[in-house]
């Protein structure tokens, strides 16, 4: 979908790529081979933002792309992009970045998933994100990104997807939780909720016993059921991102006729 986009090139708006569209140019391969009858002022400038596309992205070059597609664009990057993607989430002991804490973090690849844990392994987390181009999230515009900024100090250079915007543009409404129901995505840890990641903390810190979800659990215990309901969380964030880009496409290309 990047190679039918045209609104990362100054002055071009949404309007103007639709129009494009109906006149049937729909890929930047295609407005290289034909001027579709434009003025040749208009014509030059499109085409000289589409060589420098094409060049930008036969370099998978992130950051050209990270500042000229608006945030409600990032999808169309995905595909492209998606070898270097990852799909992070967080646990933290709160909502508040200036007085919670991040407690875990779990970053998924098409490749591995890695757990990253307060007091033993987090500080590798900064390191280990420099490796990717692109970043798959769920509300993490507003939360994850920004906590793990201030307490971690992350500068987030990649392009970023934040999945809950693209979806409620679909019409679906909630939090990840029920929208994976929606779309048939399972999960081993259903009945464990945002609420009960802060208990299983608290449990493990302190060594004492909690019910989550009709099971208790203590110690290191809690801590392996919020490792794990961490890890779900980002697991399927895959699988969402993957059917939500496949809709939003089928969504634009029935403006291409």
């Amino acid at each position: 979908m990047l190679e039918s986009t045209f609104q990362h090139i100054q002055g071009i708006g949404e309007t103007t790529e639709q129009t494009l569209w109906r006149m049937g140019c729909t890929s930047w391969s295609k407005l290289l081979k034909d001027d579709f009858g434009m003025p040749l002022p208009t014509y030059r400038k499109l085409k000289a933002g589409v060589l420098e596309s094409k060049c930008r992205l036969e370099d998978l070059d992130h950051r050209y792309f990270r500042q000229r597609l608006r945030g409600a664009l990032t999808w169309r990057a995905y595909n492209n992009f998606r070898k270097q993607a990852c799909y992070i989430d967080i646990e933290t002991t709160g909502l508040s970045p200036t007085y919670d804490e991040v407690t875990t973090v779990c970053v998924h690849t098409r490749g591995s998933t890695k757990s990253y844990v307060a007091g033993e392994n987090l500080s590798e987390l900064k390191k280990d994100l420099d490796e990717f181009k692109y970043i798959v999230s769920f509300n993490g515009a507003r939360f994850d990104l920004p906590f793990l900024s201030l307490k971690k100090n992350i500068v987030f250079k990649q392009i970023h997807l934040d999945l809950m915007y693209p979806l409620r543009n679909l019409g679906y409404r909630g939090g990840l939780k029920a929208i994976e129901k929606e779309l048939g995505i399972n999960r081993e840890t259903d009945g464990v909720t945002g609420y009960d990641a802060v208990r299983l903390w608290k449990a493990y810190e302190a060594n004492t016993e909690v019910e989550v979800a009709g099971q208790k659990v203590k110690g290191k215990s809690a801590l392996r059921l919020l490792v794990k309901y961490n890890r779900e969380d980002t697991v399927n964030l895959r699988k969402l991102a993957d059917l939500t880009v496949e809709k939003l496409i089928a969504e634009k290309k029935k403006l291409f006729k």
